[in-house]
């Protein structure tokens, strides 16, 4: 009897761990230390909060669009400094909200929400982690439809060969990044679309591409996440201006 009880406890508490360890691990794909004002409209960028996306719009905007896919389970308000950061430069960034935060169940629904013929417009399609990989296999089934393509901690393409395609491509990477190690991503370089650029984030690691917790395998960085972020704002707005004056050729 008193061994029957003590089973009963071993296995409450087995639960119990188990349990609080997924509360921790769900926790982290929320947003972490993103204030409220940077979901609020000024005279440089307007807010708005739809069903389908989180957007970010200049005052001033380039002909340039962006389209930002999040890591899967991860929450769109994570991303949410850097579209306003992009705002702020001029350029609108759209956070896709895909279903169940799940980038694989939703990369084709910019077929709906955007134009992507529209000859006034440029596309730019990226995202991060799972989102960064759907962001790819998205350029790699339509190609053609794309004028840029960015890719933030991801070791994709992995699956398949974008070699041949012709599109302006930048991927960046953190040396601490638990998830797409950098061993992983050069592995894979020789599948990036031709010209791809490749830069590497020294000190950085994965969980600190967007404002969020520290995610399960991820290694401990060694830069704040603002230092981090701070490179993937001026790298992205070093792209784009060498991609627009290079369309202007």
């Amino acid at each position: 009897m008193k061994r029957k009880k003590i089973w009963k406890v071993i296995r409450l508490l087995w639960v119990s761990a188990g349990l609080l360890f997924m509360i921790y691990l769900w926790s982290n794909f929320w947003p972490r230390d993103v204030e409220d004002q940077v979901f609020q409209s000024d005279e440089a960028v307007i807010v708005q909060d739809t069903e389908s996306m989180l957007s970010f719009l200049s005052t001033n905007p380039s002909e340039t669009e962006l389209i930002f896919y999040p890591g899967a389970l991860v929450s769109p308000d994570s991303y949410a400094p850097l579209g306003r950061r992009l705002a702020k430069s001029g350029y609108n960034l759209h956070i896709i909200r895909m279903p169940w935060r799940m980038a694989t169940k939703g990369y084709t629904q910019i077929l709906n929400l955007f134009d992507l013929h529209d000859p006034q417009k440029k596309y730019v399609l990226g995202g991060h982690s799972q989102g960064a990989k759907m962001s790819a296999q998205f350029v790699y089934e339509h190609p053609g439809l794309i004028d840029g393509l960015y890719l933030l901690g991801t070791s994709h393409p992995r699956d398949y060969d974008m070699s041949r395609l012709q599109i302006p491509c930048l991927k960046l990477y953190a040396e601490f990044d638990g998830l797409a190690s950098v061993a992983e991503v050069r592995g894979n370089q020789d599948l990036m679309p031709n010209g791809s650029q490749m830069i590497l984030i020294e000190g950085g690691n994965h969980s600190q591409f967007g404002y969020m917790g520290q995610l399960f395998m991820d290694e401990r960085p060694k830069i704040e996440r603002e230092e981090q972020q701070a490179i993937i704002l001026q790298e992205l707005l070093t792209f784009l201006k060498k991609l627009e004056e290079d369309q202007k050729k």
